[in-house]
C-alpha cells in the first residue's frame, strides 16, 4: 500500500477525524494529545514539533518521535506494546508542526505502516543512559536506573518534567533524519478522501469478519440451534451511524439476516439461517470515497483555451 501524506492541515481537527474512525472507547485520551500538541506548537525546541501519534480501538497516544526511539522509555515501550501484545487496529501517523494560522495548529501528517514501524522502533532505537531532571531554575542529570522523585529541589525549585538522554546524541539525530527522509516520498493526497477511505475500510472489515465467523462456526449456535449467531464487533457498534449499519447489511449475503440481542449474552448479534452459512460476501456497493471522488471531479472546471484574439473559449 502506498503511504500517504497530508500537508498544511489543521493538525488537531485532522487527528480527531481519524480518531473518530477507529477509537470507540476512551476518546477522552485525545484531550491529552491536544494539550501535548498545543505545548509543542509554542515550544522553541525543534524536537518538540516532530511527534508520533496513533489511534487504537480503546484510546490514543501522542509522543515526541525522539522519545519513541530511545530504549526503555515509557514512550518506546508503549509504541511497541500494541504491535507485540495485541491485534488492535492501529492507525499511526508522524506529525510535523509547522506553525499556527488563525488559532489553528498547522502541520503535515505522514501515514505510517504501524506493523512495520514498530518493528523498526525495536531494531533501531538508541540506548538511553541518563535522565535530565528539569526544574524551574535549572537541571540535574541522573543515571537511567537511579531512583528519583518529583519533589521540589531546594536550589532549583519546582520539578517540571524529565526526559531520557541518549548515550550517543549524534546517533539519535542521524536516526531521526533518516526517518524524516523516508517519509518524503509519501504520496500527497486529499485528506477528506483519506477519511472517507478509512470509513469505508472500517465497514468492509466488519462485513468480512462476520462472513468469515459464520463460515467458521461448527454448529448453529443460536438458542434454538437454527441460526448462526455472530456478535457485531463491540468496537464497530459505537462508531456506526444508521447509514453505516445499512451499508454493512447491504454487504452481507444473507437473505435471512436479522440483528438482535440474545438472552444471557451481551452485545448485538447477526442471526443467519444455518442453510446460508457458506455464502460469500457480496460485491461492495458504491463507497463514500467513490461518491466524494465523483463530486470532486464534477466540480473541476473545464479547461479553457485562448483563441488567436486572446478570447477565452469553453
Amino acid at each position: 500500500m502506498k503511504l500517504q501524506k497530508f500537508e498544511n492541515v489543521d493538525v488537531i481537527a485532522s487527528l480527531e477525524a481519524i480518531m473518530k474512525q477507529n477509537t470507540a472507547f476512551y476518546q477522552s485520551d485525545f484531550d491529552i494529545d491536544k494539550q501535548i500538541l498545543q505545548k509543542a506548537a509554542v515550544s522553541p525546541v525543534p524536537e518538540d514539533k516532530r511527534l508520533l501519534w496513533f489511534s487504537r480501538p480503546s484510546g490514543t497516544c501522542c509522543f515526541r518521535e525522539r522519545d519513541v526511539f530511545l530504549k526503555d522509555t515509557r514512550q518506546h515501550n508503549t509504541w511497541r506494546f500494541y504491535g507485540e501484545q495485541t491485534r488492535d487496529t492501529i492507525l499511526a501517523y508522524a506529525v510535523e508542526l509547522t506553525g499556527t494560522e488563525q488559532g489553528k495548529i498547522k502541520g503535515n501528517l505522514y501515514e505510517l505502516d504501524y506493523l512495520q514501524h514498530f518493528r523498526e522502533v525495536i531494531e533501531k532505537s538508541i540506548p538511553a543512559d541518563n535522565y535530565t531532571l528539569i526544574y524551574e531554575h535549572g537541571e540535574l542529570t541522573k543515571p537511567a536506573g537511579q531512583y528519583f522523585d518529583g519533589d521540589t529541589d531546594p536550589q532549583l525549585g519546582k520539578f517540571i518534567r524529565f526526559e531520557a538522554q541518549p548515550n550517543d546524541p549524534e546517533a539519535l539525530k542521524s536516526l531521526l533524519r533518516e526517518q524524516q527522509k523516508k517519509r518524503t516520498p509519501h504520496t500527497q493526497r486529499d485528506f477528506q478522501l483519506h477519511i472517507a477511505a478509512l470509513h469505508d475500510r472500517r465497514i468492509e472489515a466488519e462485513a468480512r469478519r462476520i462472513v468469515e465467523n459464520v463460515k467458521g462456526l461448527g454448529e448453529p449456535d443460536s438458542p434454538e440451534k437454527t441460526h448462526c449467531a455472530v456478535e457485531l464487533s463491540p468496537y464497530f457498534v459505537p462508531l456506526a451511524t444508521d447509514k453505516d449499519m445499512e451499508r454493512l447489511l447491504s454487504m452481507l449475503p444473507y437473505k435471512s439476516l436479522s440483528l438482535s440481542t440474545l438472552e444471557g449474552r451481551h452485545g448485538v448479534y447477526a442471526l443467519i439461517d444455518k442453510s446460508e452459512r457458506n455464502k460469500e460476501m457480496k460485491q461492495s456497493p458504491p463507497s463514500v470515497r467513490a461518491q466524494l471522488q465523483t463530486e470532486k471531479s464534477q466540480k473541476v472546471p473545464k479547461k479553457t483555451a485562448k483563441t488567436k484574439h486572446h478570447e477565452l473559449e469553453v
